[in-house]
């Protein structure tokens, strides 16, 4: 049994970069709640739309109404945190979202549900879920000093990992039990993320200009601003590559991991459950290696990991046991973990600040357009070919995306930023001895 010295969590906590800002710790609730209430929406309007309406296809026009409008808002309210405040954005967003969520709830129970209507609150939350996406990003470097970011994005980043592993589940099983009245739940969340986001304060000097090659004349605000760094800054522009060709790659697993769970593990609809639970878990769980990593370059530590997650991925054609197959998706969703929060951490130390809110907002653009895309891909590639052969090629595609990657010099020129110098507390002078 180990035996800590008194005091020696509460040094750990102080010395951590929780501690030592607490408005991270703030700021990462706030996004865990907001999108907890988001992917519990998420499943719990399909359910309810479904009961209501009795139309598959309506269910399907609601989803889309939420997620589509982001390819053009993002840009557009991702400029709005360049000018104005980026706290009382994210607030707006996060409430914007719980209003229409209870507005829905509140239809249904009062005996006026309207398709109409609905699909508009649907279509409100698609639009502006920019500011509670972005939001976060923006506000993160003005209150961590710039060489701790890579840890700070990667503690934000539970407040993006562990909705998929808990929302998901909740919407579903709660919609199915208590109906409609499930709704109100993630709307008293989003109400609880507004209040405790509009309590950080943010110190616009922590984020100190940089030596990326950016034009010196400030573009103006529109929707073409944030794609101009996503082009124009080598190593900004490498890591969307990569993104780009990491979403496609990843979208056709969407659609083929069911109908492998089915054919080749004959493990229904819990299997496929199982599947990407396992994937959820591995996710959360990597993120522990989020401090290592930030040792190394940002930009390699990204390439090698699409290519390791490609490799992974592979062998999972060959399987025909479920408990495998899960392990297979443990060991991939521990590998993809840091992918998020070391792109973002890049780009935050490649553009200016006064860029991060249009640069995010396009991000959030490319990314919203690329994973869709390559779930319609692999629809259509089912048609031809059977599910081990798509996840094979989904596999592939990483692998060798990961490798010309690899190959760009901007990527390996990528630095890592230095390491925090941490100040210890100085042990107090021992008294004299009285003469």
């Amino acid at each position: 049994m180990v035996n800590l010295a008194p005091g020696f969590v509460r040094n750990r906590w102080q010395r951590s970069v929780l501690g030592r800002f607490p408005g991270l710790g703030k700021l990462t609730v706030s996004s865990l709640l907001s999108e907890t209430a988001d992917e519990f929406a998420s499943v719990a309007l399909i359910w309810i739309v479904l009961v209501e309406t009795g139309s598959p296809g309506l269910a399907g026009l609601a989803v889309l109404f939420r997620r589509a409008p982001e390819i053009v808002s993002g840009p557009l309210l991702g400029a709005w945190f360049d000018r104005w405040s980026p706290v009382k954005l994210t607030a707006i967003g996060f409430a914007v979202r719980g209003i229409a969520i209870g507005g829905i709830a509140l239809l249904s129970v009062v005996g006026t549900f309207s398709v109409p209507v609905v699909l508009g609150l649907c279509l409100v939350m698609g639009v502006t879920n920019p500011l509670a996406k972005v939001g976060t990003r923006v506000i993160t470097p003005l209150l961590i000093p710039r060489r701790e970011l890579h840890v700070a994005n990667g503690v934000l980043t539970i407040g993006d990992q562990f909705p998929y592993l808990v929302g998901p589940v909740l919407g579903g099983s709660l919609a199915g039990f208590i109906g409609i009245w499930s709704l109100f739940i993630p709307a008293v969340m989003c109400l609880a993320a507004t209040l405790l986001v509009l309590g950080v304060r943010v110190n616009p000097a922590a984020a100190p200009p940089v030596s990326a090659a950016v034009p010196a004349k400030k573009a103006r605000n529109g929707f073409v601003t944030g794609f101009g760094p996503l082009i124009t800054v080598p190593v900004v522009r490498a890591m969307m590559i990569l993104t780009v060709i990491y979403f496609l790659s990843y979208g056709p697993l969407l659609t083929a991991v069911p109908v492998f769970a089915e054919q080749n593990l004959g493990a229904g609809g819990a299997g496929y459950g199982a599947m990407w639970s396992a994937m959820g878990v591995g996710a959360l769980l990597g993120l522990v290696m989020v401090p290592r990593l930030a040792r190394f370059r940002p930009a390699v530590v990204n390439a090698v990991g699409a290519t390791v997650w490609g490799l992974i991925l592979l062998p999972l054609v060959l399987v025909h046991t479920l408990p495998l197959a899960l392990v297979i998706m443990f060991v991939g969703g521990f590998v993809w973990a840091p992918y998020a929060s070391t792109e973002i951490s890049v780009i935050q130390n490649a553009v200016t600040a006064e860029q991060y809110g249009a640069v995010f907002g396009a991000r959030r653009s490319v990314i919203v357009a690329s994973s869709p895309t390559g779930a319609a891909l692999g629809g259509l590639l089912l048609e031809h070919l059977s599910a081990a052969q798509v996840v094979a090629l989904s596999g592939f595609a990483c692998v060798v995306g990961g490798a010309l990657c690899l190959c760009l010099p901007s990527v390996r020129a990528t630095k890592p930023v230095p390491e925090p110098e941490v100040a210890v507390p100085a042990k107090p002078e021992p008294e004299p001895e009285p003469v």
